[in-house]
């Protein structure tokens, strides 16, 4: 249903006429295509799924300002429908399909191209305030950026890319990753509002991220191996996990070092060893990317690790196929990479 509406709106506005065409009495000579009864009745049913049953859930979870995951999501058809509590400055990058309604609060809107439609007045809406209890869809090709404008709920429906942080916006390169990154627990931000995308992650942290992905089990991991892996912390059953699977090795000497940025040779490492740990076959391309042009930079150790990411599209090299293998992950870095590793696993 709602693609066959989707469709009709985008018939109307491409030729022209959509304030005529919903303002018209429903089965009248001037309402060929879509009436503002019909509209309005399709809006409700299709921008209410599950409303009451999430604003439930949510309050019964409680806000958890510190995480800013305030995110409850319901499968419904083809359609997820999820309630979202943004703070001022978060952004949201819309493209056809995409549905949503501005529950309470504030944003404004930047259209780029395409057409965002107000259905709940029947009218093409242009870059600006949008208004609190008012409907969108997302139509024909549509390029926006929505920006939050004071803390404010919203119902989306589809797949908006949002962005919780001031520092990251929802358009950039990696905005979708860190969106994935922060809905699926394996990331958060270095602050109230910042996620900080171009720092480096450390090793700890890497590690970490990839035992949650694995689902570990941290109770079973006491113990410390190495030297510099304080017992008790956040990141050491991680770190033992990574250990005893044979998926980290450390820095020798004994020592792992946890607060060391972890460089994109070693990033390509740890990701090749958990997939041999736990018997996953990655895909290879046929016939993937040219090797990386500074090839004999990278250490002989990760050598064969980092040619796995090469082929698999895991990890890839900038615009002069470099890879960099000595450089820092950045944490933008990091949440693409495991955004590609989670959707290739989804897939085996």
């Amino acid at each position: 249903m709602w693609k066959r509406c989707l469709a009709l709106l985008c018939a109307v506005l491409l030729l022209g006429s959509l304030s005529t065409v919903l303002a018209a009495n429903a089965g009248s000579a001037a309402d060929p295509l879509l009436s503002k009864s019909y509209a309005d009745s399709w809006a409700e049913r299709f921008l209410s799924m599950q409303e009451n049953e999430l604003r439930q859930r949510l309050i019964a979870v409680g806000t958890d300002r510190k995480r800013e995951l305030w995110m409850l999501s319901v499968s419904s058809g083809e359609k997820a429908v999820r309630l979202e509590t943004l703070p001022a400055g978060a952004t949201v990058s819309l493209t056809e399909g995409d549905s949503f309604t501005l529950l309470t609060g504030g944003a404004n809107v930047q259209v780029q191209s395409g057409t965002l439609v107000d259905v709940t007045h029947g009218r093409e809406v242009s870059s600006g305030s949008l208004t609190a209890g008012d409907s969108y869809v997302a139509c024909e090709v549509l390029s926006a950026v929505l920006t939050v404008t004071q803390e404010s709920l919203f119902r989306f429906s589809g797949g908006p890319t949002v962005s919780r942080y001031q520092d990251s916006s929802a358009s950039a390169w990696y905005g979708g990753a860190v969106d994935y990154a922060t809905l699926r627990g394996l990331m958060s931000g270095t602050g109230a509002v910042a996620f900080d995308p171009a720092n480096t992650l450390t090793r700890a942290m890497f590690v970490t991220i990839l035992g949650r992905m694995a689902g570990v089990d941290t109770s079973k991991f006491p113990g410390v191996s190495f030297r510099d892996v304080e017992a008790g912390s956040w990141y050491a059953p991680y770190v033992e996990w990574g250990y005893k699977n044979g998926i980290v090795a450390g820095m020798g000497d004994g020592l792992f070092a946890p607060t060391s940025s972890v460089t994109r040779e070693q990033m390509a490492a740890l990701i090749a060893r958990y997939a041999s740990a736990y018997g996953i076959d990655l895909p290879r391309a046929a016939s993937g990317p040219r090797a990386f042009a500074d090839a004999a930079t990278i250490s002989g150790w990760a050598a064969d690790s980092v040619d796995l990411m090469r082929r698999t599209g895991l990890i890839t090299g900038d615009e002069y196929g470099r890879f960099h293998p000595q450089n820092g992950a950045t944490r933008a870095e990091a949440a693409t990479v495991f955004r590609r590793l989670d959707a290739t696993l989804q897939i085996l």
